[in-house]
């Protein structure tokens, strides 16, 4: 089952980028050299996608992004899971869950062939949960008596990129990064003296704001714009180094990304764009998780294979705000498989503004 997955993921990969070398094959004879798509005027880059191509020298870009996820539902592997089925193994079955996140990102073209990028982010997290009765421990199913929430939010991970123009030509750029995350978000997140589940001990795995390791971050980006049509495919790692001082490690990360866009006015663009991510299990756990607390305290529910699909539009501000661009992207998963139980995603929601000078 796990091969046939994979080989699912394979696949994925290799279409993905597939699309946008087809296309430079078919429509690209120019091999002059150029720096950042000059010949390009707007930038057609979706509203969630982070990192699409290198700056020219001195060359500044800052932006501001909004990021809101939905989570609703039960998921076993790829089959809706029933609450009352939960409720067997855990004390607690999660309801819903929303995490949003405030990022500020700046980049810097150092050459104009190398950029520097630094992404600060501020994380809020909400999760609802059913709860049986203070003497249920697990097995045997009975009418829930009552809810919990939980909310955590603060400053999450810091991450710092280099990105390096390999290839550079009038219409298209290869590009390769490198990045590290900080550990500076709270893993130590805890619920009050008076919590029904987390008196003064440390909230589920989902609920911190960090991962508590460094973290390393290769990426490779192709980008093709011609006059007024851009595609562009991506592959990346998430490498974690080291178990966190509670005594875990969140699963490294394989991910890609590849999408289109047609600028069709002067002012508006609209992007199609899919996405996927494969995780594994939390190695090591947090001593204060009991596991059949719930779900999201068991390391073995985390891990998934997801792969998701995004309709956008970008807004090219014309006049004294030229240099301003504003975009939405709204996504929603087209597959899940994930292991042990999990909240289904919904959709995903993001927004942003950027200003070069």
């Amino acid at each position: 089952m796990i091969m046939q997955l994979h080989l699912k993921w394979l696949l994925a990969v290799a279409l993905s980028l597939l699309q946008p070398l087809c296309l430079l094959a078919q429509t690209s004879t120019d091999t002059s050299q150029c720096t950042n798509l000059s010949c390009c005027s707007t930038d057609l880059t979706p509203a969630g996608v982070m990192i699409s191509h290198v700056h020219t020298k001195n060359e500044w870009m800052i932006s501001y992004r909004y990021m809101d996820m939905q989570m609703k539902g039960l998921l076993s592997g790829a089959t809706s899971e029933n609450k009352d089925d939960v409720f067997f193994t855990y004390i607690m079955a999660p309801e819903r869950m929303n995490m949003q996140m405030h990022m500020l990102m700046g980049m810097y073209g150092i050459t104009d062939r190398l950029t520097v990028m630094a992404m600060f982010n501020y994380q809020l997290n909400f999760m609802e949960m059913s709860m049986y009765s203070a003497n249920h421990v697990h097995g045997g199913a009975t009418v829930p008596s009552s809810t919990h929430t939980m909310k955590t939010n603060g400053l999450g991970d810091i991450k710092l990129h280099a990105l390096y123009g390999v290839v550079e030509r009038n219409t298209y750029q290869l590009l390769v990064s490198l990045g590290t995350s900080i550990p500076t978000g709270s893993i130590h997140e805890k619920g009050s003296s008076d919590d029904a589940m987390y008196p003064n001990k440390n909230y589920s795995y989902n609920m911190q704001l960090g991962s508590g390791s460094v973290e390393l971050l290769p990426a490779a980006t192709f980008l093709y714009q011609k006059n007024s049509l851009a595609t562009s495919a991506s592959i990346g790692y998430i490498y974690r180094t080291n178990y966190n001082n509670i005594g875990y490690k969140l699963s490294n990360e394989f991910n890609f990304n590849s999408w289109i866009a047609y600028q069709w006015l002067s002012f508006i663009s609209s992007s199609l764009r899919i996405d996927g991510n494969f995780s594994g299990y939390i190695q090591g756990h947090d001593p204060q998780q009991y596991i059949f607390m719930e779900p999201a305290s068991d390391p073995y529910s985390y891990g998934a294979e997801k792969i998701n699909v995004h309709l956008g539009s970008s807004f090219h501000l014309k006049g004294a705000f030229s240099k301003h661009q504003l975009g939405i992207e709204y996504g929603i998963p087209i597959y899940q498989h994930v292991y042990g139980i999990q909240l289904k995603q919904k959709y995903a929601l993001n927004a942003s503004w950027s200003f070069r000078f």
